[in-house]
C-alpha cells in the first residue's frame, strides 16, 4: 500500500489531484456536484420529456416540444419581459447609487461609521421580513405612505394592486435592500486607492469629476465589473418579492420568470415543461455575464 501511494506522489499526472490545494476544494467540489451539477443534468434531461409529477412512471421522451411551448406561451413572454424590466428598474440605479454612498462614507470618522451601519442595516434583514414591511408601509388603507398623501389631498395609491405600480413599487424595494451589499464591496475597494494618486491629481488642479473618471473609477474597475455582475444576474432571479408581495399579479405584471418556473413545477407540476424554462433561464444569464464582461473589457 505504501508503494502503491509513493508510485502515485511521484506521477505527475496523479499527484495534483492529490495535493493539499485539490483536498482542501474537495468538499466544495462535492456540494457543487451533488446541489449545483447534478440537479442542473436532471433538468437538462427532464426539459425533453413530458414528466407530470403526479405520474412519475410514466415519463416519454417528446423532445424539443417543450422549448417550442415556451415561444408560444403568452404568460412565460410576460414573464421573462418583467424580469427584464426588473433589470432595467434595478440594475443601473442599484450600482450607481451603491458606488455614490460608498463616496460619501469612504472617509473614516465616527459619523461615517453610524452612517455606514445605518446603510448596511437593511440588508442583515430577511427578504420576507423587508417585504411584509414595505407591503404595510405602502397599505392602501393604514400604510403610513398614504395617510401622509391623503393629509396632503392626493388620492391614495395603490402600490400592489395598480399593473403600473405594482411592478416598479417591487423594484424599489429591492432596490432599497440590495444597495448596501454593493456599496460594501465597492467601499473596500474605494479604501485601497493610495491617496498620493488624488493627491497628485490636486496639485495638477483636477476638479471632483476628473479625480472620479480618472482615478476612482478605473481603480476599481474590477469590483465594478463584479458589482454590476451580481445585481444583473440576481435581479434575474426574484422570485421572494413578488411571491409575497402580489403573487404575481395584477394581471401577470409582477411574474418574473423564476416564479412562472415554479409555479409550473409546483402549483402545476409539470416538471418537464418547468425544466425546460430552467435551461433557456440559464442559458440567458450564461449569455448576459459574457456579453456584461467583453463590454467592460472593450470600453
Amino acid at each position: 500500500m505504501k508503494r502503491v501511494w509513493y508510485n502515485i506522489k511521484k506521477s505527475k499526472n496523479l499527484s495534483f489531484f492529490f495535493s493539499t490545494k485539490v483536498l482542501f476544494l474537495l468538499p466544495a467540489f462535492i456540494l457543487i456536484g451533488i446541489f449545483v451539477i447534478y440537479p442542473l443534468i436532471l433538468a437538462v434531461g427532464y426539459s425533453f420529456t413530458n414528466y407530470y409529477l403526479l405520474k412519475p412512471n410514466d415519463i416519454s421522451f417528446i423532445g424539443i416540444d417543450n422549448y417550442k411551448e415556451i415561444f408560444k406561451d403568452n404568460y412565460a413572454k410576460q414573464a421573462f419581459l418583467n424580469s427584464t424590466k426588473y433589470v432595467i428598474y434595478i440594475v443601473p440605479f442599484q450600482v450607481a447609487i451603491s458606488l455614490f454612498l460608498a463616496l460619501l462614507i469612504t472617509k473614516k470618522s465616527k459619523a461615517n461609521t453610524f452612517f455606514r451601519t445605518a446603510f448596511f442595516s437593511p440588508y442583515i434583514l430577511s427578504i420576507i421580513v423587508v417585504a411584509l414591511l414595505w407591503k404595510n408601509i405602502l397599505d392602501p388603507n393604514v400604510g403610513i405612505v398614504n395617510m401622509f398623501l391623503a393629509n396632503l389631498g392626493f388620492s391614495k395609491l395603490e402600490f400592489f394592486s395598480s399593473p403600473e405600480l405594482a411592478l416598479p413599487t417591487i423594484s424599489f424595494i429591492i432596490l432599497w435592500q440590495g444597495i448596501s451589499f454593493q456599496m460594501l464591496i465597492l467601499l473596500a475597494a474605494l479604501q485601497d486607492i493610495p491617496p498620493s494618486m488624488y493627491e497628485a491629481a490636486d496639485l495638477e488642479g483636477a476638479n471632483a469629476w476628473q479625480k472620479l473618471k480618472y482615478i476612482t473609477v478605473p481603480s476599481i474597475k474590477g469590483q465594478l465589473v463584479f458589482v454590476l455582475l451580481v445585481v444583473t444576474t440576481g435581479t434575474f432571479k426574484i422570485i421572494i418579492e413578488p411571491l409575497v408581495l402580489t403573487n404575481g399579479g395584477p394581471q401577470n405584471s409582477t411574474t418574473s420568470i423564476l416564479l412562472y418556473m415554479f409555479e409550473q413545477g409546483t402549483r402545476y407540476r409539470q416538471i418537464g415543461y418547468s425544466s425546460a424554462i430552467t435551461v433557456v433561464f440559464a442559458l440567458i444569464l450564461i449569455v448576459i455575464a459574457f456579453a456584461q464582461r467583453k463590454m467592460v473589457k472593450e470600453e
